[in-house]
């Protein structure tokens, strides 16, 4: 019988091990099936130049940024598969983003004012969401903020995600008018400061004058 207990005890502290260690993970990981994984990470020392959007980070010279697809949901409900190259000769600014991410919901009037700051110059800014399912619940979410300027983009699976190395939500891609990858920044900032403002005014000058 002392057997049989000794065994029976060893089995539960195993079962109590593996369950503390699984919801340690969803813990850190954030706890939400929506969250995207982040099966491949980036690094790069900071750009002193930006301290106001602390973890920004430039690439020089810009580098190649993988080719994602994604829907884009067009005004009158529907949507149609595109690409980055689908903006090739205007600047980029693509937030990956969910509904669940707290910090992205707080994003996104900056994004929209942002936007309609650039409205007359070749910018582009991208709300590429990632919720599972139908693009029905980030649309919502959206108009409900009263979002309008934004181009609106969806993929639930995730896969372009992955392709360019995201490690959480919000993640901000910067791409130059090449397609090619100027920085990004993973988590939240204020994207329509003069921080910001000074990087797509730099870039936009380049393009001016085929810098």
């Amino acid at each position: 019988m002392q057997f049989f207990s000794r065994h029976a005890a060893i089995a539960a502290s195993i079962v109590l091990g593996v369950i503390i260690t699984v919801s340690l993970t969803l813990y850190l990981n954030g706890g939400s099936k929506g969250k995207p994984p982040g099966d491949a990470a980036f690094s790069a020392a900071p750009d002193a130049a930006h301290e106001g959007l602390k973890n920004f980070v430039r690439f020089a010279p810009p580098r190649p940024v993988a080719d994602i697809s994604f829907d884009l949901l067009l005004a009158d409900g529907q949507a149609q598969k595109a690409g980055l190259d689908k903006f090739r000769g205007a600047l980029v600014v693509v937030n990956f983003w969910a509904t669940w991410c707290a910090p992205c919901r707080r994003e996104m009037p900056l994004f929209d004012a942002l936007q309609a700051h650039y409205k007359d110059a070749p910018v582009r800014v991208v709300a590429l969401a990632l919720d599972r399912g139908a693009a029905d619940k980030p649309r919502k979410f959206l108009s409900e903020l009263n979002i309008t300027h934004l181009t609106q983009a969806h993929d639930p699976s995730y896969a372009s995600a992955r392709a360019v190395g995201l490690i959480g939500l919000p993640t901000t891609l910067v791409l130059d008018a090449t397609g090619k990858e100027i920085g990004r920044l993973a988590g939240e900032a204020d994207w329509n400061g003069p921080d910001v403002h000074a990087i797509i005014d730099a870039e936009l000058e380049k393009m001016a004058t085929g810098g």
